[in-house]
């Protein structure tokens, strides 16, 4: 794109962010209708990619300096205005969430699909051949399985302990799955893939030697859950890859920043997530109550998580 054309095509919105920067400077930021805070942000973060696109593509143009003393003059206002506060963090759980992922579903749903993938497979070569589960899970487990032990050592369960250690070890796995989308998504569709691969090889050894309603009840309470967290940081690391891959109009690093941003704000959701799940894990799945409770109260996990996600397509907010 021309200079030129660049500066017609993007010179009312700087206008518009001008305007607003002067009205807070003379009223406030607690003067401006949430609406119009919105507003600002969003043409902050628009003017902040067309910096970095001039510095790309007019190195030795005028309208850098420009745009560079326009940003300045926000930043401070912009500082201020994303302060953390008690009410953000509950608008946040309450539909900021949801929301953002009702906007990123597709980048959920092919996260859920690389771990079925894997889990698919595992399960159909541990079904035609047990000893391949030595392919995805520590001998060990394995054998475990086989001797008809579940691993479910109640008697010797510590419930704080473990509740904190499958926490940190869960949260380390989805923080993998995040990260991991820098190497152009590989690193995170090997964590999904291979996550799911042991889940399926488990689910085979069991039907095959163990006791599946045993197993799943040991399973579900916690890991329906502890799941679809693991699928949102999947799908996180994915849209890192995406920035990268597919960069648009903007420089691959510019586009890379803008995705990693955005998949940032699923972090939060994803920690709380998962420390539900760990308690859940470290308190009540090694209860000694029936088999079918377990399951009963995986089902209202299922529909607990499921209305709240679909609280976006019920209520609508600016």
């Amino acid at each position: 794109m021309k200079e030129e054309q660049f500066i017609k095509t993007n010179s009312i919105t700087w206008k518009e962010l001008e305007n607003i920067t002067s009205l807070i400077n003379k009223k406030g930021i607690k003067a401006l209708p949430s609406s119009e805070v919105k507003r600002f942000l969003n043409i902050f973060r628009q003017t902040s990619h067309h910096l970095a696109y001039a510095r790309t593509h007019y190195p030795q143009s005028s309208t850098i300096a420009y745009l560079n003393s326009l940003l300045s003059k926000c930043q401070s206002y912009v500082y201020g205005v994303k302060r953390f506060s008690i009410k953000e963090l509950i608008q946040y759980i309450s539909y900021g969430f949801p929301k953002l992922l009702k906007d990123y579903k597709w980048f959920i749903l092919s996260s859920f699909g690389f771990f079925v993938l894997g889990a698919a497979i595992s399960l159909i070569i541990v079904s035609i051949n047990s000893d391949n589960a030595l392919i995805f899970l520590p001998q060990q487990y394995a054998e475990g399985i086989k001797g008809g032990t579940s691993g479910n050592s109640q008697g010797q369960w510590n419930y704080p302990l473990m509740s904190s250690y499958i926490m940190v070890n869960n949260i380390i796995v989805s923080l993998k799955a995040f990260v991991y989308g820098i190497t152009l998504g590989l690193g995170t569709i090997y964590v999904l893939f291979f996550n799911g691969a042991m889940l399926g090889s488990l689910a085979a050894l069991v039907y095959i030697y163990g006791n599946p309603i045993n197993f799943w009840s040991l399973i579900l309470p916690h890991g329906i859950i502890e799941l679809t967290a693991i699928f949102i940081s999947g799908a996180a690391g994915l849209m890192i890859a995406k920035g990268l891959l597919l960069p648009g109009e903007h420089t691959r690093k510019h586009a890379l920043i803008k995705e990693a941003k955005q998949a940032a704000s699923l972090l939060m959701g994803i920690v709380l997530m998962l420390i539900i799940a760990g308690i859940i894990e470290g308190f009540y799945t090694p209860l000694k109550i029936s088999e079918i409770s377990k399951l009963i109260f995986a089902g209202i996990t299922a529909i607990i998580l499921t209305a709240y996600f679909s609280i976006p397509y019920f209520i609508k907010k600016d």
